[in-house]
Order: structure tokens, then sequence, then C-alpha cells
């Protein structure tokens, strides 16, 4: 636990530095209803800047909030995004968010295929998509063979399957929701709510309840530092057992669901 603390510590000491750099950066960048939460955006800055990367490669680029957020946080490091879909109606829409930042290359592809043959030890690597056991398992996969210096890895509210499996596999990740994290820096994030409430679309990520547990303050994000004595081999069978349980039991509920009475 001793390292968690560490983790979390190292980004809350750095952010105030950060931060006054940030907010114009917020204030002007593109906010899309997808969008990831400035304040989280924050977060993977506090948590990596000291590394100063070279590369960051994100996945699922949706339309393109994130991969902005990185490209002016990052202006000296080579920003490579990786969407599955290139018939998505988001893709105008980021191509548009992301015109002239030329140390950002969009690439369209499976990320499952891609990431694995590019990144290198030292990179960090954001993953918001593929979702649930497939990105914990593109995540463990990527520090087991390819030693990025962080991966963060995207919807790991309370509740969600992500959150559940970290838990007790991997106390030392920690998170965009940690109440010392956002008591701090929730403010970033006012335009975000104001257009989410201008869709209706504001109800999540409040504090409150997600499927009878206590949520989130936002959708999270988990941070997995690279962490030699981490038993990734391991970790990836019980992920791929836990998802294939998930499935099962997803499965099953639909089924029940549809049986008269």
């Amino acid at each position: 636990m001793q390292r968690t603390r560490l983790g979390l510590d190292q980004t809350l000491a750095a952010a105030p530095e950060l931060l006054p750099a940030f907010q114009p950066v917020a204030a002007a960048a593109p906010y899309e209803d997808k969008g990831v939460l400035f304040s989280e955006m924050f977060f993977v800055l506090a948590s990596v800047a000291h590394l100063r990367p070279r590369r960051i490669f994100e996945s699922g680029r949706a339309r393109g909030v994130s991969t902005y957020l990185l490209g002016q946080c990052f202006p000296g490091c080579q920003i490579v995004s990786v969407e599955f879909d290139a018939q998505s109606p988001d893709v105008p829409v980021a191509a548009a968010n992301l015109s002239g930042m030329k140390h950002v290359e969009c690439l369209f592809g499976d990320a499952q295929r891609l990431l694995p043959a590019r990144v290198q030890p030292g990179d960090v690597v954001v993953i918001d998509g593929p979702k649930h056991f497939r990105a914990l398992r593109l995540a463990l996969r990527l520090l087991r063979d390819q030693r990025p210096a962080a991966v963060f890895i995207h919807d790991c509210h309370l509740g969600s399957v992500e959150r559940d499996f970290l838990g007790p596999h991997v106390p030392t990740a920690f998170y965009s929701d940690q109440s010392t994290f956002v008591d701090r820096y929730r403010f970033l994030d006012e335009k975000c709510w104001a257009l989410r409430k201008q869709l209706g679309s504001d109800d999540f990520p409040f504090p409150g309840q997600f499927r009878g547990k206590p949520s989130s303050y936002g959708p999270t994000f988990a941070c997995l530092l690279q962490d030699y004595a981490l038993p990734c081999s391991q970790l990836l069978a019980r992920a791929a057992f836990a998802g294939l349980r998930h499935r099962l039991q997803n499965s099953l509920a639909k089924l029940a669901g549809k049986r008269p009475g």
C-alpha cells in the first residue's frame, strides 16, 4: 500500500505547479458530451509530467477531446491516438478539434493489436477503449511486455468491473476520483457540467449510487505505474477468467429477464 500513497502523493505535489498552465488550456478546449472531464485529464498530466514521456498512446479517440488536451499539455511529446471505427460520425468532429496539431498522429484500427506493436519502455498509455476486461487485459499485457511507464484506464468508477478487479489484484493503482484530488480540482469541470446539463446528461457522475454501490466523481481514470513486482502474467489469466464469468453472468441475467412472469 505504500506505493499507492506515494503515487497519489506525487500527483498531488505536482499539481499546483502545473495548474496555472492547464487552466487556460481547459478554458479554450472543446468539450463534447462523450468527452472525459477536464479534471480527469489534469490527473493524467499531474501523474506523469515528471516522467517527461517522449510518446503517449491513446486508445479510444471518439471526438478527440482527451486527444486535444494531451496534445496541449504535452507539446514536446508525440501523441499517437488510435480509434477503432474509421466510419464513426465522431471522426470529422475529432479531425476538426485536432486540426493543426502536427505532433498528434491519428490512426484507425484495433488498439489491442496496434499498441503492443508500437509501445516502447517509458511510454505512457491512456486506454478509453476497449472497455471492461478487454481494457484490463490490454493494460496488463503492455505492462508485462512493453513496459510503459504508466497505463491509465478510463471508466474505473466505483462499481465498475475494472475497479472491482483492480482493488484486490493491483493495490498500487490510484484513481482520479480520490477525494484528496477531487476536492481540489473539480472546479476545472464547470464547463463540462454546464454542457452536460444543457444536453440533459448531467445525472452521472455526482456522488450517489451506481448499481447499488457508492459511485465516483466522474467516470474515473485508474493509474497503473510500471511495477516489476506486479505478477502481470498471473493477473492476465485471472482477468480472462473474470471476464468470462462476467459475460456468463450477464447472459444469464438477460435470459432471466426474458422469462415470463
